[in-house]
């Protein structure tokens, strides 16, 4: 106990007493995942900066405690939070919330990002440049961070630039015998010790370019070709290929990274988004592997929608897809942060129940209309199956061609969206995410127990998009939502089980049935606590948490020190 108030006292004359959360219920944001994951932590330290985060890690290094990273807790696997209470030392969650910056450098061909930027935020940065970054706002994924989507490998909608990736980060890493090292793989020269190099890199006293390791592999650049190649028996992308797995990409919290280098892409000049609904996913299907091998450049996205997850979002996610409309996916994080907080409050009132909030949510939800484009309505009442394709400007007539061609012999129909339809649909494709976990809410659902969520990548030559449970499983299910980045052919499918079913028995005999179907899972949430993490993952996991003390646990490995059998 003296131990612990050792440590505590040395964090909060590092953050601050307002910064270091030791109360349940100011812990309770940031021990709880956004759809599963809890467990206790002793502390939650919020550094305002980078030699902050620095210091906090010496304290906690020292005293020899776990080290969960956290940004913006947005994660639907459960891999930012405890899980559970059977780790075997402390926990102390070190939230990046804080530590925002963005650098732009090398004409705004580049940009360092510190680790609590979201992807808006990056997003809004550069578009008065006329750039844009590697990856935008996802559905599942409304107040992601960047460096989130690296150490995740996070795979996104913008379908020409593949998974979350680069070899150019800095990062400290605990060594076998309990050193804590930074490790410089910037590309740039900041100097000799933690501290100078920290102070050089927040005041941008640099230089770029001039370095010998400068040069690298920053993002995915290869993955446009990959995703052309449709007669492939394996998936394009998914968690733990090898290709992108490297320092910080993929770390999945294995290291704690202070900042990350990535390229921008020049801005579209404008967009138009074609809409299309069928009753058959064969015809989806076909029309997929139609346009990946006729457009003459790839869409910038393709996003599905089943009519179930349609009706959900509208049912039981419209204040989430509302509230990105009137205030911006920017404002997401801190509103959730808000709701958890009054969850809290309403605990202590005994006579509330405890979804209370979430009850008054969907009152809401359930007095006002869809708010969704009519033409969008009709579509959803005709077709179960959606799929929304955005090109940039001058692939417009193509894409307009190729369609009218498909169409004039397969079963279905589609239109180009104006202005309000295009962005009604991708409000709706942003808010699937989060529909399963609002009506689990909504019910007084456990989602620990009821909620199985999947995260396949299915192999390129595939001839089936659903997921098509036998009898005695889709019996189990209550109801189903299925979403996913279609011309990547990354399915997202989610079950609420009936009352009475094991939700770890379901998932296991599902898993077969993909490995069946030569699927990946996950594509590109990462393994959090759901799923089992492969022999390479855990390798590179491993070379760079030898003590086992960053993160234990993740992918179902060891919480013990030393990676020691649980």
């Amino acid at each position: 106990m003296s131990m612990q108030k050792d440590m505590l006292r040395k964090l909060a004359a590092v953050v601050g007493d307002k910064q270091l959360l030791t109360h349940a219920d100011d812990k309770a944001w940031y021990i709880k995942g956004f759809r599963v994951g809890r467990g206790d932590a002793l502390a939650v330290a919020l550094p305002q900066t980078l030699l902050q985060l620095w210091q906090t890690l010496q304290v906690c290094v020292a005293h020899d405690v776990i080290v969960l990273m956290q940004a913006s807790n947005t994660g639907v696997t459960g891999g930012s939070t405890p899980d559970g209470n059977d780790y075997d030392r402390d926990i102390v969650i070190i939230s990046t919330r804080q530590l925002k910056g963005v650098q732009v450098i090398d004409q705004a061909r580049q940009v360092i990002a510190f680790p609590g930027t979201t992807l808006t935020e990056l997003e809004h940065t550069l578009q008065p440049l006329g750039r844009e970054p590697h990856s935008v706002i996802g559905s599942s994924c409304i107040g992601a961070s960047v460096v989130g989507g690296i150490c995740n490998n996070s795979g996104g909608s913008l379908i020409r630039r593949g998974p979350a990736f680069t070899e150019k980060s800095l990062f400290a890493r605990i060594h076998e015998d309990g050193r804590l090292e930074m490790v410089n793989h910037l590309g740039i020269e900041l100097g000799d010790t933690p501290e100078v190099m920290l102070a050089n890199l927040t005041q941008q006293q640099y230089q770029t370019g001039e370095q010998a390791d400068w040069q690298g592999k920053i993002w995915a650049d290869d993955y446009a070709d990959r995703l052309r190649d449709v007669t492939a028996d394996s998936p394009a992308r998914f968690n733990g290929d090898l290709r992108y797995l490297h320092d910080s990409s993929g770390s999945a919290g294995k290291v704690v990274v202070f900042a990350v280098r990535l390229p921008t892409f020049e801005a579209s000049a404008g967009s138009d988004t074609f809409y299309i609904g069928t009753n058959n996913e064969n015809v989806l299907v076909a029309l997929r592997r139609f346009l990946l091998t006729e457009m003459s450049e790839l869409p910038l996205q393709a996003e599905y929608i089943h009519r179930n997850a349609f009706d959900l979002t509208v049912r039981y996610a419209k204040h989430m897809y509302l509230a990105i409309r009137k205030l911006g996916p920017q404002a997401i994080p801190q509103m959730m942060a808000n709701k958890a907080k009054w969850d809290v409050r309403v605990s202590h009132l005994k006579f509330l129940p405890r979804n209370f909030v979430d009850r008054v949510l969907q009152f809401f939800n359930q007095l006002t209309p869809s708010f969704i484009a009519p033409r969008i309505m009709d579509y959803r009442s005709e077709y179960q199956h959606h799929l929304m394709i955005k090109v940039e400007s001058p692939q417009t007539a193509e894409l307009q061609s190729l369609l009218q061609q498909f169409f004039a012999e397969q079963q279905g129909g589609f239109f180009r969206c104006n202005a309000r339809e295009a962005a009604d649909a991708f409000l709706v494709r942003f808010g699937v995410g989060g529909c399963t976990i609002s009506y689990c809410d909504a019910l007084g659902y456990n989602p620990n127990e009821r909620l199985v969520a999947f995260d396949v990548a299915l192999r390129r030559n595939d001839d089936a998009w659903r997921l098509t449970l036998p009898d005695h499983l889709a019996a189990q299910v209550q109801v189903d939502s299925c979403c996913g980045h279609f011309f990547c052919f990354v399915n997202h499918q989610d079950y609420v089980l009936k009352p009475g079913y094991d939700a770890k028995v379901f998932k296991e005999e599902v898993k077969r049935y993909l490995e069946q179907r030569g699927a990946k899972y996950p594509a590109e949430h990462n393994v959090g606590h759901l799923y089992q993490a492969s022999c390479e993952h855990v390798a590179h996991w491993k070379q760079h948490d030898p003590t086992n003390s960053c993160n234990p646990g993740i992918g179902k490995t060891s919480k013990k020190k030393f990676w020691r059998e649980m």
